[in-house]
């Protein structure tokens, strides 16, 4: 994702307009086009503020798509909260495109009929399919080279 989709989408995902970007960072709506557009390209000196007004980091807005860093910030005493949709985009994603309440179903059968079978804990059984769907992705990924 080039600099200009990571700035609107991110613009995009706290409900802020063109207009209202603008007034936070003292520019113009036409710069903040012209930054989603890829025509232009923030001053340095703007980063920063543009960073916290959309609350994303620096490196999100600067860095190319291969090198995103996982944000890590405390959650509680004895654990930590990640924000995988920093590296992973599609996580914020496909809700909006995929039959979720289909797929739920689906997984809760499996995830129940695994307990019921091997008598496993419901953590248990969730690393089991884990584990399964991965193997079935390295599967799938070796056939498609």
């Amino acid at each position: 994702m080039k600099t200009g989709e990571k700035i609107a989408k991110a613009r995009k995902d706290i409900n802020l307009t063109q207009d209202q970007l603008a007034e936070s960072l003292e520019v113009t709506r036409q710069t903040i086009s012209k930054w989603e557009s890829d025509l232009a390209f923030p001053e340095t000196a703007k980063v920063p503020k543009l960073a916290e007004v959309l609350k994303v980091s620096c490196d999100y807005l600067l860095r190319d798509d291969k090198s995103v860093t996982v944000e890590v910030s405390m959650q509680s005493s004895n654990g930590y909260d990640l924000d995988w949709t920093k590296l992973y985009p599609i996580l914020s994603e496909y809700q909006s495109t995929v039959d979720c309440k289909q797929y739920h179903r689906i997984f809760s059968k499996m995830i129940k009929e695994m307990m019921t079978t091997y008598n496993y804990t419901l953590a248990d059984t969730v690393l089991v399919l884990k584990d399964l769907l991965y193997k079935g992705f390295l599967d799938m990924q070796k056939e498609e080279e």
